[in-house]
């Protein structure tokens, strides 16, 4: 059965995960997407080595890069020659979609901006995915979504308990989200390009996702002008809206919002039926919400996390654990969902990832195939773009590709 964008030629020119990522999400959707890597290689491509990660799986199978750049192939240029930036407009001329994320000036400075290469290919979707937005002070910052998406956004300042260090982003979560923002809007633009005929210029920036994740606090500081700030467990207004510890230290969140819905099987959960006598309704717990949170940290601590589970789920309340990842991946709703998925590596054998949160039942996505090695699809995508072998030798001899 034929993927969604079976037949869409893409020309990925990323680095790092927020493009990638989308990328891969194109590619896992049928389209055919070729990755242009600088002659030195994408950075991601020596993450095993830098120290970010622990010490153990350094020079190890490097799965962040496979994880971002599935199911694309991959080519490398030397954009500072003339050469190779002519066959990166050969390439443009027969693909649809454009997709960069790297700062306007760079593109500019090699001849792949948006009004160069829409010269070239009318029906060209170019999106870009910038750090800041393409206008105003932000437009050439450096940018990676530690700082872009998470702290100048607004996310970071409301993380945490007061008084305590600032709450620093986990694992490119700004990047992948950005990635899949990104992937619809070329979605949209493909659409309307069935219309009009025509393509387009799209825009996403890792601020303007950040700015739409903290959306509830921003919301309200544009009503009410005021600072959300942190807000603390041991205070929380609704001691059904909380995070709550086991006696195995094991976390979990309750999320009931209709305390008066929930809070009777809260008790019973409990086997404390009597507190309904105590706080009978939400405008108690409310009033004695310190009082009522330290009573449920007491009673929660006496019982590992396990021990609970049942009873609330019994009880129909609202609540999730606090999984670790290596529970998120033996977890049945992940499995029998199917959001991890087996597939065929043409190094390493059989691998396992994560499958696109986007599932299209009528036009599925196809089964991934590995990340590409370095430069891997030169020559092959060359031969198809009409060059020669005697052509593609000289290349190599000018140092235009790898």
């Amino acid at each position: 059965m034929a993927s969604a964008l079976d037949g869409i030629k893409v020309v990925e020119l990323s680095t790092w995960f927020a493009g990638p990522t989308c990328g891969m999400w194109l590619g896992e959707h049928g389209a055919d997407v070729v990755r242009v890597e600088p002659m030195d290689g994408d950075p991601l491509r020596g993450i095993m080595s830098t120290g970010v990660l622990p010490a153990e799986r350094e020079g190890t199978y490097n799965w962040l890069f496979e994880m971002a750049n599935r199911s694309k192939r991959c080519i490398a240029l030397d954009l500072k020659q003339q050469e190779s930036r002519k066959i990166m407009h050969d390439m443009i001329e027969k693909a649809d979609v454009f997709l960069a994320n790297l700062r306007p000036m760079t593109l500019k400075r090699a001849e792949l901006d948006y009004e160069t290469l829409s010269k070239i290919n009318p029906r060209l979707v170019y999106c870009n995915i910038t750090g800041y937005g393409s206008k105003g002070p932000g437009a050439d910052w450096p940018a990676f979504d530690e700082t872009a998406f998470w702290t100048r956004s607004g996310i970071m300042a409301t993380m945490g308990e007061p008084g305590t260090p600032a709450v620093p982003l986990r694992g490119a979560m700004g990047d992948n989200t950005t990635g899949m923002f990104a992937m619809g809007g070329i979605a949209l633009a493909l659409y309307a390009r069935e219309k009009t005929g025509k393509g387009q210029l799209l825009e996403c920036s890792l601020y303007g996702n950040g700015m739409w994740v903290a959306g509830v606090d921003i919301q309200g500081a544009l009503v009410y002008k005021i600072e959300t700030g942190r807000h603390s467990r041991y205070t929380q207004g609704n001691p059904l809206y909380n995070t709550y510890q086991g006696k195995d230290e094991k976390w979990f969140m309750l999320q009931m919002l209709q305390t008066e819905r929930f809070w009777p099987g809260v008790c019973k959960a409990l086997g404390k039926e009597e507190l309904l006598n105590k706080y009978p309704d939400h405008a108690s717990l409310v009033k004695n919400n310190i009082e009522v949170i330290k009573l449920l940290d007491e009673e929660f601590a006496k019982q590992p996390r396990s021990y609970w589970a049942p009873r609330f789920d019994a009880n129909s309340l609202i609540w999730a654990p606090a999984q670790t990842p290596v529970e998120v991946i033996n977890d049945p709703v992940a499995l029998e969902n199917e959001y991890i998925i087996e597939y065929e590596h043409f190094n390493y054998g059989k691998l396992k990832g994560i499958r696109c949160p986007i599932q299209l039942k009528g036009t599925p996505e196809r089964t991934p195939f590995g990340a590409p090695e370095f430069g891997q699809h030169t020559e092959e995508v060359l031969l198809e773009l009409g060059y020669t072998w005697e052509q593609i030798g000289e290349f190599k001899e000018k140092k235009v590709i790898l």
